[in-house]
This record gives structure tokens, C-alpha cells and sequence, in this order.
């Protein structure tokens, strides 16, 4: 057949024949499975500058060029390669093995489609239908590649149409590309080649056309029944008179069909590699040094099992590497049994995640002041012990979120929320932590919802029609850190990447078009207050999904989009959680930096003086649940007015600092604790002249301020906020005005105006408005007393207590309560009084008083030349505290003394479990704990499910890919016998 073969169709112009096949004997070894992707590479083109050889076999690093991607192919599938070939057809079979199915081309220039439609000479496509996968021989593509075109294709309900692989072309490098072409909508309208548009005329389409960056990179998934549908419907009008294979795009999109891409940028570790053209003996050399450098793997891109366990045991206690293996079995075996839809031929995502354990700084990570904490990451003991989260995900075609929690207590009555949730996806207005933090919170509201919780406006109906409530295990406003919401809000926030080649990978396997739903199971139960339970959760979930998708997301990102995951979920804080949960050591008590611009550096590894402090965390009750019944009366169960629940007084507290900020105009690159870490991390003091500094700041607060009034001149300050956004973070007008409105409105979103009493030496006020000067004053009063403490480990009891003060509701004398011995039996005035009641009576009659939180805050106290170093600070508060830890505090110093205990909230505070640091100087901790199971836990009728939490080193969050569901046991035997052989140290009870 002539070359130019006219302007017809093409089944009228080209054939198929068996008869095409050079090697019929392949075919018969191996067949067409309908189950697997068949790979077609359109090898049959000369390469005009490469001498006579044709270019498909020209060496690349030793190895014909077609045959990389064969090789690539060939650990990703075990089906057939179907090789067109033309050009001195014997050289390039010899070249690329007899393992591959060859088709002679009768018209080698015909085009790519003419190519491709005789590759149905193989008739066993048509009868079986398989999904063809179709390159070029002058390409090189990965197996990593591979495997993203046939899972895009794949995701869903049903499979796309058509899946190709695109790249953004920087100018002048997306010239000779064919263009794509989408529509306002996003979607894929056709492909046009560089000599289509140069015949365009000149005006606004051809230039649009010319300035396209995204252009096509020749790499295509679509079922054989579908390819030969539209290639015979097509013609070779057009300005090359070839039959284009670009030009189905079009075709599908006119008959509605669904064509989804997979998109590479410069960022892609895969970019130069996939974009690599192949038109002169130089780009042989260039390929050659882009292969010798680059990271990339052209064979598995799963990690071999033996460096999936490695990344599970590196640098982690041989206990928790037992208790991970023991959790994996418990989630395959439930999996298995139940039968939940895990199907054992496709790959999982696998993440772990510990807690963490707060040595000393409680609260100073909030925004703008940014300051540290001392912390490290737990995990179990032993294999029995499962103080760490596991987590299975699995993609799902069923539009469905399934969650299979092994733990009952984390079950729902409906095991599923639908995937295609409109709330669950974030508009492109949703860019920041700020903004993000309204839509998380109505995106868990809408979950719960879903899901039987009652929302505030449905319980105040039923309050004012004298209906009983609903349990408040069951009321929205408690329950917005749920395992659904956690989730939720992980995978929400991972589909605020849009930007680059990872923005393109997150919204192609989580956004709205490719995403199908996912099978979730869960194991594993961290102590529900204090050691970031829903944290762990989060960073968990966070690796597996990173890990199944192979997002590539770097762990500080990891941890960036944690903090904005929380930010859904009512907590405005939680960097130093999750960077210590995702990057830290076992058995380092790192101090960590808040600040997301230093992306949580560590400032600091101290020693903890354990051989003679030792912490015990006994629980007190639920933070949300019931901490307003044991606050005597400081909370509110629900809105009143002058009384915050507990989480309305987080959402007050966590924005003080930001408040404070734009409130003093404080550069946006400049942050509260920058002034003062070289002195306090050096020195563990403050010099004269940066003590004057923090005091002269917090004298431009006021001392309690109404939210309107606060508003007023919060909002007093917008321009100035824009102005620093263009400034500082070089924003357009537009978006900074956009940015600044959805921050300053985020300030006040969540609380309501408190009321606060306080004894004076005058006599009891009530402040009414919001302390903001006591609350940033405690920030800063915090970092000073926990780096005092750092440089003076000897007064560890003292300073621990006067931390406490930051968080004390009510004071009470020690000296005025009953004697140890009278505190481990009941007394006469207890009897029928129990339970919140009786805690009430206790601190009536033993004369508890309000804490005067403004206490040496006043300006007078302030502006003295001689002022109270900060660490002795006597005032400020976060107000995170609770009445009923406040009297387990003088209960402890009454029955062990001052100097041998010391009581501290935990992280969150306000409830759960809480600290006791123990000086073994002095007392035994085996005195303390009998002391609290009696006095404190039988008295007042509380009976946690685990009396004392003693928390354990453990390693920090990793996610791993498995292949295949079932190859988890081979994993379990290998993390048992890492385990066995303790080649890690054995992890001992971190003391403190």
C-alpha cells in the first residue's frame, strides 16, 4: 500500500489479518487474559537520523529503548506485549526478545491509529476485550507510571472511557506537542496537533492553542472493544495525512464518554523521563544520563517486602514492632472472617501512627506564638499492648466510606457515609488553615449527622417541648472528634492539594472524578486524653492513603495537612502533636518548634532526670462529656450565656495569640516566641530587656474584652492586614483581601462572651469579656517557667506546680484539708453525697476561691522598674483547666507535701487523664497510686477503664504500600521475627 493512502476512513484503508503476526507460536504459549492489561507499544517507524537502525532498538544504558518499558511492563502484568513493527522488522524483534507478540505494519507512516487498529490482527482482543495499554517504542515508561494509568482507569463505579497521560510543557517547550484542550469545566474536549494549529488563522484561538502548556504525552489506557469502536470512525483530514490516535479524544467527548488524564510537571521525580523526545543520537545520550541519575524504579514500584519492614522497624522498640504485627493480624483475620469487601488482588495502603507524650510545655503551640513543647511519640510495650493506631485502606467502587473499627466503642450504627458527599469536598476557596477550619467543621457536623448525632438546634427543640434528650454520647457539639469526623476531615484536607504534579496525583485518585470510596479498618486504642488519640488517628490514616495512591506527600506536608485536618475538628493547634507522631524517635525528648515555617525543627534533645521523677496519669472524666459536671460551675453543658462549654473555651483560647498579634500589629514573618528562644533555650531566663519587652506587649492588651468590641478592633486593622499579606507573602490584592476576611472572620467563629470570676483581695469580681490579656500572658509565662525548668531539673516539682497555675480554676489551701489518713476512709459530713455533688461540697467547705488569673498582670504590676521575672510570673491562665483536678492537686501536697508531688493537666486539659509527677526522693509512686485509687477514684465515684496510663517509647508514624491484601501474613511473619531476633533495643516505661 502507497504511503499516502487518500482521505478515507480507516477500516477502509487498513486491515487486520492474522496473517500480520509475525510469531503466531507466542500468541499460543501465552494467550489473552481478559483479567489483565495487555500492553501494545507502536514500534514500526524508522527514526530518519539514526542511520539505518531503527530507533526503537537504538542502546539506551546498554538496553534497547523499547525494551525498558516491555521490562517495566512485564512486573506490573503478567500478559502479553503486542509489538507493531515496519521499519527492518527483523532487527527489532531480535532486539526486544521473543517473549513479545510482533505485527507487521503494512504502512509504517500512516500514523499512530493506523498502527494501533492492525494491532486487532490479534483477534483474541476482540473476543477478549482486555484493557490495552498503548505506548511508543521511542518512550521510556515506568513501572510507577503503569500501574497510576491502570488505577485511574479503573477507579469507580465504572471504568473510564479513555485514560492518557499529559505533561505541562513550560513555552518554548510545548511547542511540537499535541495540546489539550478542556473546557470551563475542567473536563477534556479534544487533542489538536502543532501542525493543526499552524494551519489555523491568526487570531485568539490559535494563540490560546499556541500558549497551552499542558500537551500530550503519548501513553494511553482504554478497552479494546472501545478502541477499535472509534478508530475505524476515523480519517486522516488533516494537515499531516496521517490517522492520528489523539484524535478518538475528540470522538469519545462528542458521545459523552468519560476520559480522565494523569498529569506529570517539572516536581515529578518521573518528568524528564516521561517528556524525554527521541529525535536525534544526542537525546540517546541525555536519556542515558537522565536514567543514570534518576531515583526512579522501572521495574516494581512497590517496595520489595524487605524494605516495607524495614520502614515499619527502623529505629522502633522491638515490644511495639511485636504489638504492630499482632494489630495486622487482628485487622487481616477480621477482614477475612467478616468478609469486608477487601479484595486480596489489589494493593493496601498501611498506616501507623503512636501517640505522644508532653514532658513539659502544655499549650504554647497556637498560632503567631508558635512556641515549643518537650515531647516524644509512644507506642505499646509488648505484644499484648495497643497503644498505637494500625490502619488498613483499601480503594472501593461501591461510592462508599466503609469503616471497620475492630474497637466496638468506635463503631456507628451505619458503617459508611456515601463518598460522593458534597460536603467532604473542599471548594478552591478553601486553601489555608483559616479557611479551612469552617468547612471542616460543617463537613464532621454534616458526617455526624448522617450518622444518628443530634445537632444543638434539634436538642434545644426538645428541651423547649420538655422532651428527654438523647444520651450526649450522641450530641454533634461532643462528638466532633469521632473516627468518621477524623477521617473525614484526613481526607478533605488532602484534596486541598491542587497545586503541581502532587496537587494533580491528589485530585486524580481523591477528587470528585476519580474518587470511588475507600474500605477503612482500624486497631488500636491510645488513652483518650492528653496523648492525641484522634491525632494518631489522623497522621494514620494520612500515611496509608499517601502510601496506597503513592502521592509522594513529604512528611512535613504530612503534617501540615494534619494540623489543618484538626482544625476541622475543633482543635486550632495539635503542629507539635503531629510532628512529634510523624518524625520523631523513640526515647528522645525532643523540643520541637510550632512554627510551620521551620517546619517543626527540633531545638533541642534534654535529658529527663527519670531515675528520680517519675509521671503517672490517672484519669479524671471525659473532657467534652462530662467536664462541665466536675467545673463547678466554670463550663456549661451546653450555650448559656457567660458560660462556654469546653470546646467553645478551645476555640477562645487557641486564637488569643493571633488575636494579640493583630491587635500590636506584629509583622506577619514575626512570631511571639521568636524574641525570646535565644535567651530561654540558652539560659532558661529572660533577660532584662526581652522581660520588658513581653511585659510592654501584653500591656497593649485588654484585660477582658467583649468579642464585639474586640471585633471592632480587630477589624479596625484590616488594611493594615492586607497591606502584610502583599507585603509579606507577595499576594495579590484580590487574594490577600480574600485571605485577610476569611482570617479575621475565623477569630471569632466558635465562642461566645464569657463571664469569669476571680478572688482579689478585694473581694470577688466577674470579668466580662474575653481575658485576653491572661491568656497570652500565659503563653508566654509557660515557655519561661518549662525552660527554667529544662536548665533546673533539681526544682522539677516546683516548677511543674507553678506551670499549673496556668491552668488552675479554683485555689484551695492545702493545709485546710483532711489529713491523709482521714482522706482514705469516708467522714461523717460525706455520707448521701456523691459523684460532682459531692466534689462541690469539698471545695465549699474547704473555702476554694476563684483564681485570680490577672493577678501581677495589671499595668501597675507591668510597668514597675524592677518587674517579677517572667518565670515567677503569679497570674495568667488558659483556662483550659477543671475544678475536680484543681482538688486532686491539694489532696496530693496535703497527703505527700509540697515539695513530693506535683499535679499538671495534660495537653488538652480540661479533663481526661492528667499528670502526677512523683519525686522518688521522697515517695514511692506505688504510694501515690493507692492514695489516688482511694481517695481520689472511690471517693467521688469515678472508674476509668485504666487506672494509670504509664506511656512507652515509641516510633514515629509510617505509611507502606503492600501490592496485594494478601500478601499481609508474609508481612506478619516478618515483623514477628524482626521482633523475636530484638534487633532493635526493647523499649522501657518513659519516666517522665
Amino acid at each position: 500500500m502507497p504511503d499516502d493512502i487518500g482521505s478515507c476512513r480507516l477500516d477502509q484503508c487498513a486491515h487486520v489479518s492474522a496473517e500480520k503476526i509475525l510469531n503466531q507460536e507466542a500468541l499460543r504459549a501465552g494467550g489473552i487474559d481478559a483479567e489483565q492489561p495487555v500492553l501494545i507499544i507502536l514500534a514500526a517507524g524508522k527514526g530518519t537520523r539514526f542511520g539505518l537502525a531503527p530507533k526503537c532498538v537504538q542502546p539506551v544504558c546498554g538496553v534497547p529503548l523499547a525494551r525498558h518499558s516491555v521490562d517495566a511492563f512485564r512486573t506490573f502484568s503478567t500478559s502479553q506485549v503486542i509489538c507493531l513493527v515496519g521499519y527492518r522488522f527483523p532487527e527489532v524483534v531480535a532486539a526486544l526478545g521473543d517473549d513479545n507478540i510482533y505485527v507487521r505494519s503494512e504502512n509504517p507512516t500512516g500514523g499512530t491509529a493506523f498502527a494501533a487498529y492492525e494491532a486487532f490482527s490479534v483477534a483474541e482482543l476482540r473476543q477478549a476485550n482486555p484493557l490495552l495499554i498503548i505506548t511508543m517504542g521511542d518512550r521510556i515508561v515506568t513501572t510507577a507510571i503503569f500501574q497510576r494509568l491502570v488505577e485511574t482507569q479503573s477507579l469507580g463505579p465504572r471504568e473510564a472511557d479513555l485514560t492518557f497521560l499529559s505533561a505541562i510543557y513550560e513555552p518554548p517547550k510545548n511547542r511540537g506537542k499535541g495540546r489539550v484542550v478542556r473546557d470551563e469545566q475542567g473536563k477534556i474536549v479534544r487533542i489538536i496537533e502543532q501542525r493543526d494549529i499552524e494551519v489555523i488563522s491568526a487570531g485568539p484561538e490559535r494563540q490560546t492553542l499556541l500558549a497551552t502548556t499542558e500537551g500530550n504525552c503519548p501513553l494511553y489506557a482504554i478497552r479494546a472493544a472501545t478502541l477499535q469502536h472509534y478508530l475505524s470512525r476515523l480519517d486522516n483530514n488533516n494537515a499531516q495525512r496521517q490517522y492520528y490516535f489523539t484524535d478518538i479524544v475528540e470522538e469519545i467527548h462528542r458521545d459523552g464518554g468519560d476520559i480522565r488524564t494523569i498529569t506529570t510537571t517539572l516536581s515529578d521525580p518521573d518528568y524528564d523521563l516521561l517528556c524525554s523526545d527521541v529525535t536525534r543520537p544526542i537525546d540517546l545520550a541525555l536519556l542515558e544520563g537522565i536514567l543514570s541519575s534518576t531515583k526512579t524504579a522501572l521495574s516494581h514500584p512497590t517496595v520489595p517486602m524487605g524494605e516495607v519492614v524495614q520502614s515499619i522497624t527502623n529505629q522502633r522498640p522491638a515490644g511495639q514492632i511485636a504489638s504492630i504485627a499482632a494489630q495486622l493480624e487482628e485487622l487481616f483475620n477480621a477482614a477475612t472472617w467478616e468478609n469486608l469487601g477487601f479484595q486480596d488482588d489489589w494493593p493496601i495502603g498501611i498506616g501507623i501512627s503512636g501517640g505522644r507524650l508532653r514532658i513539659a510545655f502544655m499549650h504554647p503551640d497556637m498560632g503567631r506564638f508558635y512556641g515549643p513543647a518537650w515531647q516524644m511519640p509512644i507506642g505499646a510495650q509488648d505484644e499484648e499492648g495497643r497503644e498505637q493506631i494500625a490502619v488498613l485502606i483499601q480503594s472501593a467502587s461501591d461510592g462508599k466510606i466503609r469503616l471497620h473499627p475492630t474497637n466496638p466503642q468506635f463503631r456507628e450504627k451505619l458503617n459508611y457515609v456515601p463518598a460522593d458527599e458534597e460536603s467532604m469536598y473542599p471548594g478552591n476557596e478553601v486553601a489555608d488553615w483559616y479557611s479551612y477550619e469552617g468547612f471542616g467543621t460543617r463537613m464532621a457536623e454534616n458526617l455526624l449527622l448522617s450518622l444518628g448525632y443530634f445537632t444543638e438546634q434539634e436538642l434545644q427543640a426538645r428541651r423547649e417541648k420538655g422532651q428527654p434528650l438523647p444520651p450526649s454520647s450522641l450530641w454533634v457539639s461532643n462528638s466532633m472528634r469521632r473516627p468518621f469526623s477524623l477521617i473525614g476531615n484526613a481526607i478533605a484536607s488532602m484534596r486541598t492539594l491542587r497545586e503541581g504534579n502532587l496537587g494533580a496525583k491528589a485530585q486524580t485518585f481523591l477528587g470528585r472524578d476519580g474518587f470511588r470510596g475507600l474500605n477503612v479498618m482500624s486497631t488500636g486504642s491510645i488513652p483518650q486524653g492528653g496523648f492525641s488519640s484522634s491525632s494518631a488517628v489522623t497522621v494514620a490514616v494520612k500515611n496509608a492513603i499517601n502510601s496506597l495512591f503513592d502521592l509522594g506527600i513529604h512528611p512535613d506536608m504530612l503534617v501540615h495537612l494534619a494540623c489543618q485536618a484538626e482544625y476541622g475538628t475543633g482543635v486550632r493547634a495539635g503542629a507539635l502533636d503531629q510532628a512529634t507522631e510523624q518524625k520523631g524517635r523513640p526515647c528522645e525528648g525532643a523540643l520541637i518548634s510550632s512554627n510551620p515555617r521551620e517546619n517543626y525543627r527540633i531545638i533541642g534533645t534534654y535529658p529527663v532526670p527519670a531515675h528520680r521523677f517519675r509521671v503517672l496519669f490517672p484519669y479524671s472524666v471525659d473532657r467534652d462529656r462530662e467536664a462541665w459536671n466536675w467545673s463547678f460551675g466554670t463550663y456549661a453543658a451546653t450555650g448559656e450565656p457567660g458560660r462556654l462549654t469546653a470546646a467553645e473555651m478551645r476555640k477562645m483560647t487557641g486564637k488569643s495569640s493571633e488575636l494579640a498579634a493583630i491587635l500590636t500589629r506584629l509583622p506577619l514573618d514575626t512570631d511571639l516566641f521568636q524574641p525570646l528562644e535565644k535567651d530561654l533555650v540558652r539560659r532558661g531566663t529572660l533577660s532584662e530587656d526581652n522581660c520588658k519587652w513581653v511585659y510592654d506587649f501584653l500591656k497593649q492588651l485588654p484585660l477582658s474584652v467583649t468579642q464585639s468590641a474586640l471585633r471592632e478592633r480587630i477589624y479596625g486593622n484590616r488594611e493594615w492586614y492586607i497591606e502584610q499579606l502583599m507585603e509579606i507573602n507577595k499576594c495579590s490584592a484580590r487574594s490577600a483581601t480574600q485571605i485577610t476576611d476569611t482570617t479575621l472572620d475565623a477569630l471569632f467563629a466558635g465562642w461566645r462572651d464569657p463571664s469569669f470570676p476571680r478572688a482579689t483581695p478585694a473581694g470577688t469580681v466577674v470579668d466580662l469579656g474575653a481575658p485576653l490579656r491572661a491568656m497570652v500572658g500565659y503563653l508566654f509565662g509557660e515557655v519561661a517557667k518549662n525552660c527554667y525548668l529544662i536548665h533546673h531539673p533539681n526544682e522539677w516539682i516546683e516548677y511543674v506546680s507553678r506551670s499549673q497555675w496556668g491552668d488552675r480554676c479554683f485555689d484551695i489551701e492545702a493545709v485546710a484539708l483532711p489529713s491523709r489518713d482521714q482522706m482514705m476512709g469516708e467522714m461523717a459530713w460525706e455520707k448521701g453525697v456523691s459523684g460532682p455533688r459531692l466534689m462541690d461540697k469539698w471545695l465549699r467547705r474547704f473555702g476554694a476561691v476563684p483564681f485570680d488569673y490577672n493577678l501581677g498582670l495589671d499595668d501597675e504590676s507591668l510597668s514597675t522598674s524592677n518587674p517579677r521575672p517572667l518565670h515567677l510570673v503569679q497570674g495568667t491562665n488558659f483556662f483550659r483547666g477543671l475544678a475536680l483536678i484543681d482538688l486532686a492537686e491539694v489532696m496530693l501536697k496535703r497527703a505527700f507535701g509540697d515539695r513530693a508531688v506535683a499535679v499538671r493537666v495534660n495537653a488538652a486539659g480540661q479533663g481526661d487523664y492528667f499528670q502526677v509527677h512523683v519525686d522518688g526522693n521522697i515517695v514511692e509512686a506505688e504510694e501515690v497510686k493507692q492514695f489516688i485509687r482511694t481517695a481520689f477514684y472511690r471517693r467521688f465515684g469515678l472508674e476509668p477503664e485504666q487506672e494509670f496510663v504509664e506511656p512507652h517509647p515509641g516510633g514515629g508514624a509510617v505509611g507502606v504500600r503492600l501490592n496485594r491484601f494478601d500478601e499481609l501474613p508474609e508481612l506478619i511473619l516478618e515483623l514477628r521475627g524482626h521482633a523475636q531476633r530484638g534487633s532493635l533495643t526493647n523499649g522501657v516505661p518513659v519516666r517522665p
